[in-house]
């Protein structure tokens, strides 16, 4: 069974963070194309976190979990491609929500501790054999299996490097 903290997900992760390390606070808090780097990578963090608390709950209740539809999967296959053809998706208000100021050191702490907390949940899901079936309800993709979820993680947190990569550029 694969854990996320052992993966090329945290990898990467660890990786761009000590690629922005260099970075100022106000560059890291510059806002002028949007979102800055910070509520970027907040956002990132977020989407794991508040995932983990729904799967936490959904998986209590493991009767009311079902199969992946063939529409996700199909709904899944084609969201890299619709997204390189320039469209965009409003962030849930949930996860567009920041703090006033964003410690960088704090949020990769955080981000550490949701992952571990995700692995447990890896456990659990192979525990009762719930892995491959719709326990996390995406809001575009539908219901979607642990190789989803870790495929949309690896995704969403991609497309937020490449928007934070632009945003450095233009620093």
């Amino acid at each position: 069974m694969k854990k996320i903290l052992d993966s090329k997900f945290e990898v990467d992760r660890l990786s761009f963070f000590k690629s922005i390390s260099n970075l100022s606070l106000d560059d890291l808090n510059n806002k002028s194309q949007g979102w800055s780097i910070l509520q970027h990578l907040y956002h990132c963090y977020l989407v794991e976190s508040l995932a983990n608390q729904y799967i936490a709950k959904k998986i209590l209740y493991p009767e009311t979990i079902n199969k992946v539809s063939l529409l996700t999967y199909f709904k899944s296959f084609l969201t890299p491609f619709v997204w390189k053809l320039g469209y965009k998706a409003k962030a849930p208000k949930i996860t567009a929500t920041f703090p006033k100021e964003i410690d960088v050191d704090k949020l990769n702490f955080n981000w550490i501790e949701t992952r571990e907390c995700f692995d447990d949940l890896i456990s659990k899901l192979y525990d009762l054999n719930l892995e491959k079936k719709g326990f996390f309800r995406h809001p575009v993709l539908g219901r979607i299996n642990l190789k989803l979820t870790l495929s949309f993680y690896d995704f969403h947190f991609n497309h937020h490097k490449f928007l934070i990569e632009k945003i450095i550029s233009k620093l």
